[in-house]
């Protein structure tokens, strides 16, 4: 084995390094680009874990990194990075495309859930996420390319309203109050916002008081209520770290905490309760601006959506059902409801009832808070989010 183990490790180090020289003999873009593309994906599939350790081990790995990125900026690439799903907008924003899709499938099990809710006198209440560009035309203006995530949603909104679905489309309110959806998003990272996050929160609140006679105390969600802090070109997003700080730049980060005094008592998934405030929503150990870049932790994580009782408030018991966009917009809409649970359908054993799930605990709301992209994603066996729409 350690013979083997050796073999590999000099193979890596020897494909390493004729990727070097012809880099340097040539100066070839390619040449560079094959090698940090190899150091970017260390340790994912396809590299063995010999040559995923001696990348991640290389010692100058994130100069080459970021002298691809300087290249490549300075080239004006903008779709070098396309066989990632990745394109970078005039506006130095990252982007991706989506395919079409019929939405059935996801037609289908919304209004099953929603069937089998409203027996149980539960509501339920879609939500649809967007994502940076709610123009799909955006795509062909800048990459001459075809994306239908927009036209998606338009398609699948409009079949589960029309079969009683109660849906909110939060790109109807950046439509209405005239907003830069571009601003509400990282340019790094896929995620919206904190103070995004925040401003959803209060829209989904506004529904629920509106159509399921919910009494939030919308004051609780007005920004003039939170302190912020903020951290300029702190940190490097999931997508941004594939292709470079030098290409995109560093990201700026605002935390968002309330100014009002809270209690919680939060759910272990052991069983056990603890007590806290707010503040356990936030890992602030993630704000690290001394370490590299590539190294630190993705900021977005350093909310969690955690399943909490809020003992300052009466009424309401919520299930959201959610995808990562949730870490920074269920901490806020705990502040309105006396319980909120959280709960990632990709992640449930495969054995798993939603149904009896939100009947045994006796939810009398269910959000279902969904990013744009999640519709048609099932129509791909090997997409991570294959299972999000498996309700019933």
């Amino acid at each position: 084995m350690e013979k083997k183990a050796d073999i590999k490790m000099i193979t890596a180090s020897l494909f390493l390094a004729i990727l070097l020289v012809g880099v340097i003999n040539t100066n070839s873009l390619a040449g560079l680009g094959g090698l940090t593309e190899f150091l970017r994906e260390s340790g994912q599939d396809g590299i063995s874990e010999y040559e995923a350790e001696f990348a991640d081990h290389f010692w100058i790995k994130n100069d080459l990194i970021n002298l691809n990125g300087t290249i490549t900026k300075t080239l004006n690439m903008h779709i070098l990075y396309s066989n990632m799903g990745i394109y970078v907008t005039k506006d130095n924003y990252i982007v991706s495309a989506y395919p079409s899709t019929s939405t059935d499938y996801e037609y289908e099990q919304t209004v099953a859930l929603n069937a089998f809710l409203s027996k149980h006198n539960v509501n339920l209440l879609y939500v649809n996420q967007p994502v940076k560009y709610i123009d799909d035309s955006l795509m062909e203006r800048e990459f001459s390319l075809k994306s239908y995530g927009n036209q998606n949603a338009d398609t699948f909104l409009s079949r589960i309203r029309e079969a009683g679905v109660q849906a909110v489309d939060l790109r109807e309110n950046i439509v209405s109050e005239n907003l830069n959806s571009f601003a509400l998003f990282y340019r790094t990272d896929h995620h919206w916002t904190v103070p995004t996050g925040l401003w959803a929160s209060g829209i989904i609140a506004g529904s629920m008081n509106q159509r399921f006679g919910y009494h939030i105390d919308m004051e609780l969600l007005n920004p003039a209520k939170f302190t912020a802090r903020e951290w300029k070109d702190s940190w490097l997003g999931e997508q941004g770290r594939k292709i470079a700080q030098t290409y995109v730049g560093l990201d700026s980060f605002v935390e968002l905490k309330p100014s009002y005094p809270t209690d919680y008592t939060f759910k272990e998934s052991d069983g056990s309760t603890k007590k806290g405030t707010f503040d356990a929503f936030i890992n602030e150990a993630v704000y690290n601006t001394s370490r590299n870049v590539y190294e630190n932790g993705i900021w977005h994580y350093s909310y969690s959506a955690l399943d909490c009782i809020n003992n300052n408030v009466k009424k309401g018991k919520v299930l959201l059902l959610g995808d990562s966009y949730a870490m920074v917009t269920e901490p806020f809409l705990s502040l309105g409801v006396r319980e909120i649970d959280f709960l990632d359908i990709r992640y449930v054993s495969d054995d798993f009832s939603l149904c009896d799930y939100i009947i045994d605990r006796n939810y009398d709301t269910v959000l279902i808070c969904y990013a744009q992209f999640m519709i048609g994603a099932h129509d791909d066996p090997n997409s991570a989010n294959f299972r999000m729409f498996d309700f019933v």
